[in-house]
């Protein structure tokens, strides 16, 4: 097992995108620290990547195009607001979108805008995480899902919107009772996305037209996912469901220990019948059987898990966000590598400490790249490590 503590790292060289430090791949071992990245600016959205590329957004409002071969910067663009959405892939087209209230299409080569379009949420006041009222806790975004010609995507404005691929021209939007941060799943001819109101929501993907609606008894920042013909999600109101995917139905619910809100998306695992989800206070990772509900193993991560796990060649990633605010009780930051079949610690590494309410941490899925794991820091660095 590997422990890494991020605070011993010094640069040793600067890119544009500052590449800190770099050690031979040749028989490293899993875990090992391979380089890093420095972006300076925290880093809660997810990557893509594709080919050499990897493709991320960051608080400072631009959105990067790295060149994992080459160790560089591809091109950067800038935003007017703060990127935490994952970028969706289509072809030489990337599709994200920013707080600055918009939709953006590039040239995924290039980095050369394509179009935008507005969702009108550039005026939304987040409500970040911190010990006290409101209990909010808004700090994700909605990112893009495309399919059939179409992005489809969630905005603070309370829209689910269906936007064409090549014109950037809304096709349809669809309105919640509250903001959309839950990213939208398209599964046959339905889109299915969570809101703040509560609700779970299928619509037909060519109409926009309603197909069903089920209600938990709290707010979704969660995706569902559909593992095993289910639509798997979670609620603040600090349960798991499980929904007909045709229907709605409710099927069964998992209440997570504690009262912990539920701010994971489920990961399938790779046999396609159980699936991994993290947990806000309850502090676990957990294995959860799709049929029935029943939790195989959990994992103790001593933080906030709010991102999506990762799940890979038998293991299983996950970051965990820490505070230590007075009143509360305190939690860690961390990353780590799970085996998938039986919940045990195969390695980790300590992320530094950050200012703030969330004092570090990874929140971001990580990526995977020719059997390097890519994991966005809230420290500002992209970590790289061996898989």
């Amino acid at each position: 097992m590997t422990i890494f503590n991020r605070s011993k790292l010094k640069p040793l060289c600067y890119l544009s995108i500052v590449l800190v430090s770099s050690v031979g791949h040749v028989n490293a071992k899993s875990g090992d620290y391979l380089r890093s990245y420095q972006i300076g600016s925290q880093n809660w959205g997810s990557m893509s990547v594709k080919g050499a590329s990897a493709y991320f957004g960051s608080d400072n409002g631009k959105f990067y195009a790295l060149n994992l071969d080459r160790n560089r910067l591809a091109w950067q663009f800038e935003t007017g607001g703060i990127v935490r959405s994952k970028a969706a892939i289509y072809n030489h087209k990337l599709f994200f979108t920013s707080d600055d209230g918009y939709l953006y299409a590039l040239n995924r080569w290039s980095g050369t805008e394509l179009w935008r379009v507005s969702l009108n949420d550039d005026k939304v006041v987040r409500n970040l995480p911190a010990n006290h009222a409101p209990w909010d806790f808004d700090y994700t975004k909605s990112s893009p899902t495309v399919s059939n010609g179409t992005v489809y995507v969630g905005s603070g404005d309370n829209h689910l919107y269906a936007v064409d691929i090549y014109s950037g021209k809304i096709k349809w939007s669809f309105k919640a009772n509250d903001m959309i941060r839950s990213t939208p799943t398209v599964y046959q001819k339905q889109v299915i996305f969570g809101s703040l109101d509560g609700s779970v929501y299928s619509l037909n993907s060519t109409t926009g037209d309603l197909s069903w609606k089920f209600e938990t008894g709290g707010p979704i920042v969660s995706s569902p996912a559909v593992i095993d013909n289910k639509v798997i999600v979670g609620s603040r109101d600090t349960h798991v469901y499980a929904l007909d995917v045709s229907s709605g139905k409710g099927l069964w619910q998992y209440e997570m220990p504690g009262g912990s809100w539920v701010e994971s998306s489920a990961t399938p695992s790779e046999s396609g019948h159980a699936f991994y989800l993290g947990s806000s206070d309850a502090n676990i990772l957990l294995k959860i059987d799709a049929t029935n509900g029943d939790v195989l193993w959990t994992f103790q991560t001593n933080g906030w898990s709010w991102g999506k796990p990762l799940v890979k060649n038998g293991k299983v990633y996950i970051g965990a966000v820490g505070h230590d605010e007075p009143g509360w009780y305190n939690t860690e930051s961390g990353f780590y590598s799970v085996d998938a079949a039986s919940g045990s610690l195969l390695w980790q590494y300590k992320p530094k400490r950050v200012e703030g309410f969330v004092h570090g941490g990874v929140y971001a899925s990580p990526s995977i790249v020719n059997g390097q794991v890519l994991v966005p820091d809230l420290d500002g660095y992209i970590h790289v490590f061996d898989e």
